[in-house]
């Protein structure tokens, strides 16, 4: 085990393995009731969302003391979130949109058959959720305040990150800047990182024949992708069975690795809905030909294993 320079409060933490013991049950029946991981929130991307007002009952019913606590006692539940087919390790992690007080459930997730690079992480699962919203993160609670050295550089690029606190069950109460003192971040390249709702509206698609609905999807999509280094953003709309579209845009580190290709953004989006790769039809991705990063190869690679014979289109940027 790694040594823990940081010490908790073991009183917070004596009190969450109470509450769990008293609350967790009833507490787990009352998220079951509000479905976060439902197919019929695609319409709004709320999938894994545990609403505001819902979160403050919720701290009202189960005379809890702060929404600090209920993000404690939920990192279990969000557990549901995780698809962990190859280490069948089940991380939750649950993150505070500072802009709305919504609560949004993650998990980690991996990806069969193909490369481990793909594998997201809990805490970058919040992170992409966020920025497919539009919003960023206050607060992050997880099992233990303790993100591998790949998720601190992730969160890096994201110009909330400078803000963010972590908390956990075992009494930690820690700010990204405590646990990355000293990070290689985006003004290193000259960059600010990557901003919630930020878009670009000097992207374009090359002529088409797609759906009116799918293509602006797909813009944007491609509009709020964050490629400042590579100046190549990703984007993929995936077609779902019965009507409508998850739609993924890559997020680039200034380290480059971890980066967040189009299609990894895209399943986190689907399966924070309750669906699986069986529920699309087919998938859209457009990208920069020609240009020095081009997320066509990776596409196909990861959709294949997800669902053999999956159909991929692949369009320009103009």
């Amino acid at each position: 085990m790694s040594h823990n320079p940081f010490t908790a409060d073991a009183a917070l933490a004596a009190r969450i393995e109470s509450l769990e013991q008293s609350v967790g049950a009833g507490l787990s029946e009352a998220i079951a009731a509000l479905a976060p991981f439902s197919p019929a929130r695609l319409a709004h991307n709320s999938g894994g969302i545990i609403f505001r007002a819902d979160a403050e009952a919720l701290v009202s019913r189960f005379e809890l003391r702060s929404i600090d606590e209920l993000m404690r006692l939920l990192v279990p539940i969000a557990r549901h979130a995780a698809r962990p087919p190859i280490s069948n390790f089940f991380v939750g992690a649950v993150g505070l949109e500072a802009e709305t007080g919504n609560l949004i459930l993650g998990g980690n997730i991996e990806f069969s058959r193909t490369n481990l690079t793909y594998t997201v992480h809990g805490e970058t699962c919040l992170a992409m959720r966020a920025f497919s919203r539009g919003t960023s993160l206050a607060v992050i609670a997880l099992g233990e305040a303790h993100p591998c050295a790949h998720c601190r550089q992730f969160l890096s690029e994201f110009i909330w990150s400078r803000s963010l606190t972590l908390i956990d069950r075992i009494g930690h109460t820690l700010t990204l800047a405590q646990l990355y003192p000293w990070p290689f971040d985006p003004a290193y390249l000259g960059n600010e990182g990557a901003v919630p709702g930020r878009s670009d509206e000097g992207l374009a698609l090359a002529p088409h024949g797609l759906d009116p609905d799918l293509a602006a999807a797909l813009l944007a999509a491609g509009r709020r992708a964050h490629a400042p280094y590579s100046k190549c953003p990703g984007a993929v709309v995936l077609r779902i069975k019965g009507g409508g579209i998850v739609a993924g845009a890559s997020v680039e580190s200034v380290a480059f690795n971890p980066s967040m290709g189009p299609v990894s953004a895209a399943m986190i989006d689907l399966f924070a809905h309750g669906l699986d790769p069986r529920d699309i039809d087919d998938a859209t991705l457009a990208v920069r030909s020609g240009g020095a990063v081009d997320h066509a190869a990776s596409a196909h690679e990861q959709l294949a294993a997800l669902r053999r014979g999956l159909p991929l289109t692949v369009l320009d940027w103009l």
